[in-house]
């Protein structure tokens, strides 16, 4: 609901394109501007200064990114990438702000999302919920795949990215390919169907 209504208050959007591969915005910049997703997907990750990349999740159309960083004053936790061809839109934080001042059912509705958020990062840091390990799998494929088309991902990598084990992998990745979501191709795996896949993380 939330992002629906706010995308209709925009009163200057800003048309945004971008080729997959492209960085929308990196870890450290200061928010300037809110993104709105209209088509595409868009993938969150973190390189620490070891070098190390850690993947955080995969949005599609209609989420909002940004918001977070710039209600907390920070700069942006984590990098921006499109993992396909996307187009969103764009407005600036200081419009955003005017949109909020002037809408009070829209913060209310921000406050909830926000506060269902930080319930399920407690949750997660204390180690009582986490994504369903197909979820996390699922996700991962598609971010690997897609950001690392040309490389061939192990068992192995595909757990680490995941936080899952090698025979959980492997299950889940026998289950996707059985419902032709996914083929495999020896250690390597070719998407058949990107929508499905990342509608799995719902399946039982």
């Amino acid at each position: 609901m939330f992002n629906h209504v706010f995308q209709n208050l925009i009163k200057n959007p800003k048309d945004v394109q971008l080729k997959r591969g492209e960085i929308l915005y990196h870890g450290g910049d200061q928010p300037k501007n809110l993104f709105c997703i209209q088509s595409g997907l868009v993938g969150l990750f973190h390189i620490s200064n070891s070098g190390k990349e850690t993947f955080f999740r995969v949005f599609g159309k209609g989420y909002i990114l940004g918001h977070r960083s710039h209600l907390a004053g920070e700069n942006y936790h984590a990098s921006a990438i499109a993992l396909t061809q996307t187009s969103l839109i764009s407005t600036t934080t200081q419009e955003y702000d005017e949109i909020l001042a002037n809408n009070l059912e829209l913060n209310k509705e921000l406050l909830k999302i926000l506060a269902r958020d930080l319930g399920k990062a407690e949750l997660r840091f204390a180690g009582l919920q986490d994504k369903p390990a197909n979820q996390r799998i699922a996700e991962s494929l598609v971010y690997l795949k897609l950001r690392y088309p040309n490389h061939t991902w192990t068992r192995k990598e595909i757990g680490e990215y995941s936080g899952s084990t090698y025979e959980t992998v492997t299950r889940v990745m026998t289950k996707l390919e059985s419902q032709d979501i996914i083929k495999k191709q020896g250690r390597d795996f070719e998407i058949l169907d990107l929508e499905m896949l990342l509608s799995f993380e719902d399946q039982a």
